[in-house]
C-alpha cells in the first residue's frame, strides 16, 4: 500500500510542476480554460481520481451497513458491550433548526438585503 501510495504522491508533484503551466484562453462560450500542458499525465489523474472516488462509494456504503448494523444491535439502549467493554454507543439529542424556506418566502432578499449574504464557492466539476 505504501508502495502504491509513494507512486501516487510522485503522479500529484510531477502533475503540479507540469499542469499547472501556461494562461487561460477564451472560449466559444466565453468560459476561461487551459490546454493541459501533458494530456497523457492530466488523463492519469482523471483516472486515479475516478478509482479513488469509486473506492469511497464502496467504502462509505460498507460503513453504513455496518453502522445500520451496530445501530440496530443497540436497539432502545445507549451502549454496546463486547465482553464487558463499552465498544459504541448511541447518542441523541433534539436541536431546533432554521427554516430557511420560510425566510426566503417571507423576507424577501430584494427587501431585506441586510438578513443575507453572498458567498464565492468553487467545486471542481469532472466530466464522465
Amino acid at each position: 500500500m505504501s508502495e502504491i501510495n509513494s507512486v501516487l504522491d510522485q503522479l500529484i508533484a510531477d502533475a503540479k510542476t507540469t499542469l499547472i503551466t501556461g494562461k487561460p484562453k477564451a472560449t466559444a462560450d466565453d468560459r476561461k480554460s487551459v490546454e493541459a500542458a501533458d494530456p497523457i499525465l492530466a488523463n492519469e489523474l482523471l483516472a486515479q481520481r475516478s478509482d479513488i472516488d469509486e473506492q469511497i462509494k464502496a467504502l462509505t456504503a460498507q460503513k453504513k451497513a455496518i453502522d445500520d448494523i451496530l445501530k440496530d444491535a443497540i436497539g432502545k439502549d445507549e451502549v454496546l458491550l463486547v465482553n464487558g467493554a463499552e465498544v459504541a454507543s448511541i447518542s441523541r439529542w433534539r436541536e431546533t433548526q432554521l427554516n430557511t424556506e420560510f425566510i426566503k418566502e417571507n423576507f424577501p432578499v430584494a427587501d431585506y438585503p441586510e438578513m443575507f449574504s453572498r458567498v464565492s464557492k468553487s467545486r471542481l466539476n469532472i466530466k464522465r
